[in-house]
């Protein structure tokens, strides 16, 4: 799944950002690989789970991604992501999508989690 976020005003650090933790796609990709059942979001309901299966550094933080009006993120489903507490008096104002693959229904597709963490990227 491909995320995309369009910036309709700048926003400040601490102020509402997409905050991300670098490289944690890969930490999911590996997850995903070897409980590929889960991508369904059943994770969730495993007793004791921790957010840090996704993330080789959960503890350090996210980086904050500040943005001017205009500017286009577009981001892998896997990221470990989050939005930052709007500490500031201006909202953020964004248009937030996910796009699926045209066979996400399919039985087989939906619980294919290829090796190649971009092979259905491909335009």
């Amino acid at each position: 799944m491909l995320g995309a976020t369009a910036y309709l005003c700048d926003v400040e650090s601490r102020g509402g950002a997409f905050t991300y933790w670098p490289n944690s796609h890969h930490a999911a990709h590996r997850y995903f690989l070897e409980h590929p059942s889960h991508l369904d979001g059943s994770f969730l309901y495993i007793e004791g789970f921790t957010w840090d299966v996704f993330c080789d550094n959960p503890k350090t933080g996210g980086t904050e991604f500040t943005a001017k009006t205009g500017d286009l993120l577009l981001w892998h489903a896997f990221l470990f992501h989050n939005g930052s507490l709007n500490l500031r008096s201006s909202p953020r104002t964004a248009l937030i999508a996910r796009f699926d693959h045209r066979d996400r229904d399919d039985p087989v597709f939906r619980h294919d989690v290829p090796e190649d963490l971009w092979k259905y990227w491909a335009i």
